[in-house]
């Protein structure tokens, strides 16, 4: 039995200038068209011909990227006959990204610009699915921002003409996230605000704190709340109320979290067994 075309978009209301779109088994071609947003496409199963003025025809297949600019004309044609094909297409906002240009170019805030209409760079291709896996899979608002900040400067660097700033150790601005995210341990922490406690533009903080701490903020937070939370679960306060103390959504998400850094639900963690 021949499989049904799956189509889905997603918008999470930590990621609102973010949206994806899921195309499963699909046989639908586009016909030249633009968007006003870039637009990125990843391919997980199949073919199809990509094409655009000045970029002429191309085909892109599974674990190629697709790369846009805003108002960029392209089509996406299946051409081979009864074909089907998976892709994940990610839109994203000219105003984030020009964000994210001024953080990589220190202030100069130029809308950047793609050169390149198809690649194939395995790990680019890696962090885009890495940011779709972290907003579907719970994690908190600084992961998912951290994962598309380094899936979005990643594609830049590489096929946008910007350059990687260079950064140091940054020890005292490192020590002042630090302490920061362990006083808001039960806070919904940005990525935005915590490197502005830092001092240091958003690529630049995620950069010289994995290199200090060996974690990356998400994680490092995590870990951080997670512990908080050991000790109220010995001082006697209930599961359900430590859970919500140490910022998890309900006492399912702060079992799983739990689990995964202490290899124990928190009621094992109590009774030993």
């Amino acid at each position: 039995m021949r499989s049904k075309e799956l189509v889905k978009y997603w918008r999470d209301p930590d990621m609102s200038d973010l949206e994806i779109r899921l195309s499963a088994d699909s046989r639908h071609s586009f016909p030249h068209h633009t968007h006003d947003c870039f637009t990125i496409g990843v391919m997980e199963r199949g073919r199809w011909l990509a094409t655009g003025p000045g970029h002429g025809n191309r085909s892109a297949t599974q674990g190629e990227i697709c790369l846009f600019n805003p108002g960029q004309v392209h089509a996406g044609i299946i051409t081979k006959k009864d074909a089907r094909i998976t892709y994940r297409v990610y839109f994203v906002e000219n105003e984030w990204l020009q964000s994210m240009a001024a953080d990589l170019r220190d202030g100069n805030d130029g809308l950047p610009e793609f050169h390149d209409m198809i690649i194939q760079t395995p790990y680019l291709f890696q962090g885009l699915m890495s940011l779709n896996w972290t907003i579907h899979s719970g994690m908190n608002r600084l992961a998912k921002e951290s994962a598309m900040l380094k899936a979005m400067s990643g594609l830049f660097i590489n096929h946008g003409g910007i350059r990687k700033p260079r950064t140091g150790c940054e020890p005292y601005a490192v020590q002042r996230a630090r302490n920061y995210l362990n006083e808001n341990l039960s806070e919904r922490v940005s990525l935005d605000k915590v490197a502005r406690v830092a001092g240091l533009s958003r690529y630049h903080f995620l950069r010289v704190f994995k290199q200090a701490t060996g974690l990356t903020p998400s994680r490092y937070h995590m870990q951080c709340r997670v512990k908080r939370a050991k000790g109220l679960l010995l001082a006697g306060n209930p599961i359900a109320e430590v859970a919500l103390d140490c910022g998890f959504s309900d006492q399912s998400h702060f079992t799983h979290r739990f689990k995964q850094l202490t290899a124990a639900t928190p009621a094992q963690y109590l009774t030993g067994s």
